[in-house]
């Protein structure tokens, strides 16, 4: 039997599908496709689970190989969205994964999803509960200007439990945070991107902060590391997260932010 990990099984059967599809589509003339799983041990590495997609079809070029994970990036044409890799690839980092492609013109293709299994993750589970979500579900704004990540975030955090409210861009965040004040449906956390136009995570932070401070504020960036590093996490931001954000980080987040809320409150 293989050992349990943690994740959104909704994501991950997510990610699946997309891969078994792109299988299929590499082989228009038929083939054979395989679906894997297994663990992976290395001398000095904690052992991982994988699982991995592999088909006979017409394989990829090193370009192509390389650019697949591209969000628009497509070899399909019109039939072709280029975001199906790309969510996955998004998954992978939510859940502090691997991802492997292995590949060659005429030769197939295999997609490896490699998860960590922490030797601790038991013991973790029951001692440290701080670790997993809040006790119970929270209303969440969340705040982009990107329709895929949106779109991934709001089916993870509504699979957590949580209800989810979706603004496309900072001013629409801004006015249904507001809105939502005066008809007394306070929202108990907002998660905003920073890089957006016209009104970026800043300035709707800021607008959060001013209406209710006691309301924390995640803000997504591709620069968190650095600004964390640099100690410049902007004024009336609780947390910055790298964006994509991992599910684990993201839900360690929710749950000690939560409980600052709930305290100030």
């Amino acid at each position: 039997m293989l050992p349990q990990i943690m994740g959104a099984e909704n994501e991950i059967r997510d990610a699946l599908t997309n891969l078994i599809f792109n299988a299929v589509d590499a082989m228009p003339e038929g083939g054979v496709l395989a679906v894997r799983t297994g663990v992976r041990e290395h001398p000095g590495a904690a052992p991982a689970l994988y699982l991995e997609v592999e088909d006979t079809g017409v394989g990829m070029d090193e370009e192509t190989r390389r650019r697949c994970l591209e969000p628009f990036f497509t070899t399909k044409g019109e039939r072709g969205t280029g975001m199906g890799l790309a969510m996955v690839y998004g998954m992978i980092e939510r859940h502090s994964a691997d991802l492997e492609i292995e590949s060659a013109p005429g030769q197939g293709t295999t997609v490896r999803l490699i998860f960590p299994m922490p030797a601790a993750i038991v013991d973790a589970t029951v001692e440290q509960p701080v670790l997993g979500l809040p006790t119970r579900g929270v209303r969440i704004l969340v705040v982009d200007d990107d329709p895929l990540i949106i779109e991934s975030l709001s089916e993870t955090l509504r699979s957590d439990g949580h209800e989810v409210t979706a603004a496309d861009g900072g001013e629409a965040g801004i006015n249904t945070f507001l809105e939502a004040q005066q008809r007394g449906a306070a929202f108990a956390a907002v998660i905003t991107d920073l890089g957006m136009p016209y009104i970026d995570g800043r300035r709707v932070a800021a607008a959060v902060k001013g209406a209710s401070p006691a309301t924390p504020v995640i803000l997504l960036t591709g620069w968190g590391q650095q600004l964390i590093a640099e100690n410049e996490i902007p004024v009336h931001v609780d947390r910055v997260l790298n964006k994509p954000p991992r599910l684990r980080e993201l839900r360690l987040a929710l749950a000690e932010l939560s409980g600052v809320a709930a305290e100030a409150g």
